[in-house]
């Protein structure tokens, strides 16, 4: 069995003492110098774990300042500009939290022409006004739709009508082209976007033996076509379906289910991204809308501005920029923070050019040097951003300085061993809830950055950035940040 990392600190290279005299007789054996000690300072356990050797082709950069005195405890190439992959995701949140307020709520509206409702009737369009909430699902839109009934709402003679002019464009974020990969991850957004620009696929076995497997669609709207050709088999839990996703000339996706499931698996589910944001939240809302009982005189969605003669029915909000930080923190979600930075743009309407700019202005005038920093996306996906760790430390420490907003930002890291992308890790020993860190990981790439506390005592702010790793060298990369955080864990907690 290979040693952990923690074992290789107690490394002994027995060194031998060789000589041109005749050998001693058996009488005299050579003396052996005892085994090199294991280094017992901050620096040098951490200089002995990056010689590990999956790291010798990697480029490293990796920083630890003690916040009590701003010291510098370990560096090394501090500051090299890497790719941060998710951990640029900390500039993106706490740029937000900073320029928007923790309080700070997205707010769809609902609106008729002022005058339009007449008793149980909207006499022309219904609109629906995007405000570019990140976590606008369907829920919400039954929300809006109960709120229409609850005012006596039951028709609509002319049709539903979508306002997404608060964002300059449904798009992908920057730079999400560099790979054409279906995955909910890689999500298009909008003013109007809804259930994080993706559609779900639902599977479970039917009720008995040879019987077809139950599929669906979440939610069941007319561009997505299901066709399924499943079994369910005695085969206990296996689950071999098979998914194939296509789009006619006309646009429908269609969803072809195969396989077979067995009679005793767990249901599963499928997401993925939807093409068109906007179109699809008009669909949502319109099956949403038949379904509270609301019915429209036209089919067809049309997207247009609120005229400015018009009343508000009903609106919903999202939860406050407090919250939905988390969901880009702990558990790094790429459609919500990529949202929230094209929000940021103080033009109407606002683009991802707007909102990146706004944020390389907000770093510099923190204090945080800005020399290599490359900020092209707000999730970190692909290659796209640079930053060093150097800068990732001036930030974290210029955050948590500021009362305004510096509490809802360490809220929103993963704590170490117990929830977010740290939840499996460092669960036991000294890290385990004294470690908040936000973590990225694309090919090549691995990262951690955060802070490491005590109990009463003022925390390490850290940096570990690794790029140009081998194939395969993600486990032990993490396994080796695990290690560092640990070790900074413990140095806070020994201090006097």
């Amino acid at each position: 069995m290979r040693p952990s990392f923690g074992q290789r600190l107690a490394i002994a290279a027995a060194a031998f003492v060789c000589c041109l005299a005749p050998p001693p007789s058996a009488a005299a054996p050579v003396a052996e110098s005892a085994p090199a000690a294991a280094p017992t300072d901050l620096a040098g356990q951490i200089d002995l774990l990056l010689q590990a050797k999956f790291l010798a082709r990697a480029r490293i950069g990796l920083l630890v300042v003690d916040m009590a005195t701003g010291a510098r405890l370990y560096e090394k190439n501090p500051d090299l500009g890497l790719n941060p992959a998710s951990n640029i995701k900390l500039v993106t949140t706490a740029a937000a939290l900073s320029l928007l307020g923790p309080e700070h709520r997205y707010v769809t509206r609902v609106y008729a022409k002022k005058g339009a409702l007449k008793g149980h009737t909207v006499d022309g369009d219904l609109y629906l006004k995007g405000g570019g909430d990140p976590s606008l699902v369907t829920a919400d839109l039954y929300q809006l739709a109960s709120d229409l009934r609850a005012l006596g709402v039951t028709k609509i003679t002319g049709g539903l009508v979508l306002d997404s002019t608060a964002y300059d464009r449904d798009e992908l974020p920057p730079l999400f082209d560099q790979k054409d990969e279906l995955a909910s991850f890689r999500a298009p957004g909008g003013a109007t976007a809804v259930n994080f620009g993706t559609y779900v696929v639902l599977a479970r076995p039917g009720a008995g033996e040879g019987d077809p497997a139950i599929v669906a669609i979440d939610p069941p709207v007319p561009s997505l076509k299901l066709k399924a050709n499943t079994t369910t088999t005695a085969t206990g839990a296996r689950n071999q379906l098979k998914l194939a996703i296509g789009t006619t000339e006309a646009g429908v996706v269609e969803i072809a289910v195969d396989g077979t499931i067995g009679k005793d698996a767990a249901a599963a589910e499928y997401r993925y991204p939807v093409a068109r944001p906007a179109e699809y939240a008009g669909e949502v809302f319109r099956l949403v809308l038949k379904q509270r009982g609301v019915s429209l005189g036209r089919a067809a969605v049309k997207f247009e501005a609120v005229p400015e003669d018009s009343e508000r029915l009903a609106l919903v909000r999202s939860e406050p920029l407090s919250v939905l930080v988390r969901s880009v923190n702990k558990l790094s979600n790429n459609y919500v923070a990529e949202h929230i930075l094209k929000s940021l743009d103080d033009h109407t309407p606002a683009s991802f050019a707007g909102g990146l700019a706004r944020v390389r202005t907000w770093l510099a005038g923190l204090g945080v040097g800005v020399d290599g920093f490359v900020y092209n996306n707000g999730s970190g996906l692909y290659d796209a951003n640079r930053i060093s760790a150097a800068q990732l430390v001036q930030l974290l420490i210029a955050v948590h300085r500021d009362f305004r907003y510096g509490a809802d930002f360490l809220a929103s890291l993963p704590i170490a061993g117990v929830d977010g992308t740290l939840r499996g890790r460092m669960q036991e020993g000294r890290a385990a809830r004294f470690v908040r860190a936000k973590t990225g990981s694309l090919d090549g790439v691995s990262t951690l950055s955060g802070y490491a506390g005590a109990v009463g005592r003022p925390p390490l702010a850290f940096a570990i950035l690794f790029n140009d790793l081998d194939t395969f060298a993600a486990p032990q990369a993490r396994d080796l940040q695990n290690q560092i955080a640990e070790l900074l864990a413990g140095a806070v907690a020994a201090r006097p």
